[in-house]
């Protein structure tokens, strides 16, 4: 199969690796197929629309950031970055994790009733 994207051009992939997201991602509901990408430098993932590959959402593991983050059996949290050119600016949502399976190529966004974990999270932290 093959998506092209403004970001990363033409991508050729196999339907293996598509995940399924049964109720889409918020605001995106109608987007059920996605393909997870790791960057060239490993520190974010890009979720791409399958149905419409100009959709495409940067994650960041969150595990490393809390290790008792809530949990769900199979699935790994991931928050949606928001990206900015100043490192300072860059920010997580822990608030609505993305929960992905690898293993049965699954996935699904929640909104944690907890006011722990915030929306615009700094990722990185000036010193």
């Amino acid at each position: 199969m093959k998506i092209e994207s403004k970001q990363f051009g033409e991508i050729e992939f196999d339907e293996s690796i598509v995940y399924k997201f049964k109720d889409g991602i918020i605001g995106f509901e109608k987007l059920n197929e996605f393909i997870l990408l790791n960057s060239e430098d490993g520190v974010f993932f890009w979720l791409i629309s399958i149905e419409e590959p100009e959709i495409v959402f940067p994650l960041f593991p969150v595990r490393p950031l809390f290790e008792n983050y809530p949990k769900d059996k199979g699935y790994e949290p991931f928050g949606v970055v928001n990206l900015s050119k100043n490192l300072e600016e860059i920010t997580i949502n822990l608030k609505s994790p993305v929960y992905i399976d690898t293993k049965n190529k699954k996935g699904y966004q929640s909104i944690l009733d907890d006011d722990t974990y915030l929306i615009n999270y700094n990722l990185f932290i000036k010193e």
